[in-house]
């Protein structure tokens, strides 16, 4: 009992505590932010694909979409799937056309840059990195 205690008190300790935090969080959905910082617009085709039980692709995939990003600003994707574990496919386009860079990895909970979300650049060239918490 005493444990439990001790356990319980400490939470709000740590909610207020940088990196702590995410853990606690309430918003059960996964967000997508990409910063552009290049001089050419870009576009993001990306999946987003379960990879628990027996499923067929289709039955697996829960996002499928593109996000155009413009030259030196960010554009953020809301609330796009709930935070379970996922493959997420994506492939990146140079003026919206031209195939750059094409890859897959797979996103586990607690993964997410900020509150709930997934970030990643856009970097001379046509290099997709992805931000990891700071």
């Amino acid at each position: 009992m005493q444990r439990r205690t001790f356990v319980w008190g400490t939470i709000p300790l740590c909610s207020g505590l940088a990196g702590c935090s995410k853990v606690f969080s309430d918003s059960p959905m996964l967000s997508v932010t990409v910063f552009n910082q290049t001089e050419n617009p870009y576009t993001i085709e990306m999946a987003f694909s379960r990879t628990d039980g027996d499923l067929s692709r289709s039955e697996a995939r829960v996002f499928s979409g593109r996000i155009n990003v413009e030259p030196d600003e960010p554009t953020v994707r809301k609330d796009i799937a709930e935070r379970q574990q996922y493959l997420i496919e994506y492939s990146l386009y140079e003026d919206n056309t031209s195939l750059k860079e094409q890859d897959s990895f797979y996103y586990y909970p607690g993964d997410e840059y900020e509150s709930g979300g997934l970030a990643f650049d856009i970097r001379s060239g046509g290099i997709l990195t992805r931000r990891w918490a700071p």
